[in-house]
């Protein structure tokens, strides 16, 4: 019995030894907006490892405004998520949706409402995370709110092992202490300037990242499945409009005076994402892209596996 013991314990030494840790999933990330998510097929997310249900907003009282997401629209979510075997997670706020965050977060009573009826909504349909898009913090004030808002979500959320992230500009200062109590910080390199999204500019905004200590492994640097026109940057068109009109090449990132990301410079991203060691890139937002072969979500999937 006793040499037995020994040789098992060899046998689980050296297998300890010589296990590999497993691969981390480099996280494709794409947002569907309620105005989408009918035309969106199981083909339209294939190759997402989260689907992100946009969005949710907090009224000022602290009670959540879903509206938009009717029961038909969240179950087509759902669905769509698991035919692509991805995790599903809430988007909170957004550019227009926002004005229900200060009156909320700055409050205890209302903010402490507002992320327990997040959980709940969380338990009751299947999301396994937030990622809250407050579009912007005005100053300290709000800053500090915010900084409780995210550590009463994570309290309630880590011992029900869904995740806390955030959707930030990296034009703008992001307090350090955030980066504790978050998982994933969405980077949305993106609207900035006539030509919007350049590979430069996401060097740009990765480098201000890591100067304002956001950790690598906690980005996923933010991709546009959008053009907006180089003169008047308030007119976007999608990527499939793109094509449509004026079948762009691979290597074309303008076309029709707009400027946008082809898939040349999108796999460009993806290299310079997993380069850095990033946790993946996202998307804004997948109901933009184009169907069929010129689909940008499968170039980007056949790129993220060269």
């Amino acid at each position: 019995m006793r040499a037995t013991a020994i040789s098992c314990g060899l046998v689980l030494a050296v297998f300890f030894l010589t296990a590999k840790e497993p691969e981390k999933v480099f996280r494709i990330a794409g947002y569907l907006p309620e105005y989408r998510v009918d035309g969106i097929t199981p083909e339209g997310v294939e190759g997402l490892t989260d689907l992100i249900v946009f969005s949710i907003s907090p009224r000022a009282n602290g009670s959540i405004d879903a509206e938009a997401w009717t029961k038909q629209k969240m179950e087509k979510a759902r669905k769509l998520a698991s035919s692509s075997q991805a995790r599903m997670l809430i988007a909170v706020g957004g550019w227009g949706r926002s004005a229900g965050f200060p009156g909320m977060a700055g409050n205890s009573r209302y903010r402490q409402r507002f992320a327990k009826e997040l959980s709940a909504f969380c338990q009751t349909n299947g999301f396994q995370g937030v990622v809250y898009d407050w579009e912007f913090p005005r100053n300290s004030k709000e800053e500090t709110s915010f900084d409780h808002l995210l550590r009463e979500t994570r309290s309630l959320f880590v011992p029900k092992r869904r995740t806390v992230e955030i959707a930030v500009n990296p034009a703008r200062p992001l307090p350090r202490d955030w980066t504790v109590k978050v998982d994933a910080v969405h980077v949305m390199s993106y609207d900035n300037g006539p030509r919007h999204a350049t590979y430069d500019q996401a060097v740009s905004d990765l480098n201000n990242m890591a100067r304002l200590g956001v950790p690598a492994e906690m980005q996923l640097l933010g991709l546009p499945f959008y053009g907006r026109q180089i003169t008047n940057r308030k007119k976007a068109i999608t990527y499939a409009e793109l094509q449509e009109r004026f079948q762009p090449k691979r290597e074309q990132d303008e076309a029709g005076g707009y400027y946008f990301n082809g898939p040349d410079t999108l796999a460009k991203k993806v290299k310079l994402a997993k380069a850095r060691g990033l946790a993946g890139v996202m998307i804004w937002e997948i109901g933009q892209d184009a169907k069929g072969t010129g689909s940008l979500l499968k170039q980007l999937t056949v790129a993220e596996k060269e």
